[in-house]
């Protein structure tokens, strides 16, 4: 998988650029972001889907980093039977980064029943791709080796290859998204910023996630 990812994309920069880029997620040191305190503990009541929660002290809680499927789209009831199984009724613990809340209002966290992060269990069993913002960073190289890790075991929604929605992907590494070629976000992104992929799991190996607009 590694070598088809290096094979199959183009881009605009030098060989050594190009490695440090690819390698920023895998290799980013969990000192370069600095961990936001503890958001305490409090009893799981619901589970909306597989990568939200509602607890007991009314919060709604939205797990940094991943982004199982929705509902109706393949995975999402695997995903959500086992945020059930890890979380529902337990006492769980919360992690910061250092954007608190979403434009919905919900809580962003990593989210820990007992000593497993509910995010990682997620992603290593294959129901759930990487989704980064670059407020909260703290555990993408965890979650990037979990998710090739699945990737390569082809659990959970990598069991089958991903169909490819067009003949190369054009990534921006600064927002960590993937996009088809004519989507409209492709002529925001910034030369010295973008990564080619010629084949949809390779972006997804590399720690991207797709466009939500033009969803390739």
């Amino acid at each position: 998988m590694e070598q088809g990812i290096l094979t199959s994309m183009r881009v605009r920069r030098s060989a050594r650029w190009v490695a440090a880029i690819l390698s920023l997620l895998v290799a980013l040191p969990l000192s370069s972001c600095q961990r936001e305190p503890s958001g305490g503990f409090a009893r799981v009541i619901a589970v909306r889907d597989g990568d939200t929660i509602e607890l007991d002290d009314g919060r709604v809680v939205r797990y940094i980093g991943i982004n199982t499927p929705e509902w109706g789209k393949p995975g999402a009831d695997s995903a959500t039977a086992l945020n059930v199984r890890l979380v529902m009724g337990q006492q769980v613990r919360l992690e910061f980064g250092h954007e608190l809340t979403d434009r919905y209002g919900r809580t962003l966290a990593f989210v820990y029943a007992g000593d497993r992060m509910v995010n990682r269990e997620l992603v290593r069993a294959g129901w759930a791709p990487c989704y980064f913002f670059e407020q909260n960073l703290q555990h993408a190289p965890e979650l990037v080796r979990d998710l090739q890790e699945a990737m390569r075991a082809k659990r959970g929604l990598w069991h089958d290859p991903t169909p490819e929605t067009a003949d190369h992907y054009v990534a921006s590494f600064t927002s960590f998204r993937f996009h088809r070629p004519d989507c409209p976000s492709v002529i925001q992104i910034d030369r010295d910023d973008e990564v080619i992929f010629r084949v949809r799991d390779s972006a997804l190996f590399a720690g991207y996630s797709p466009c939500g607009r033009c969803q390739p």
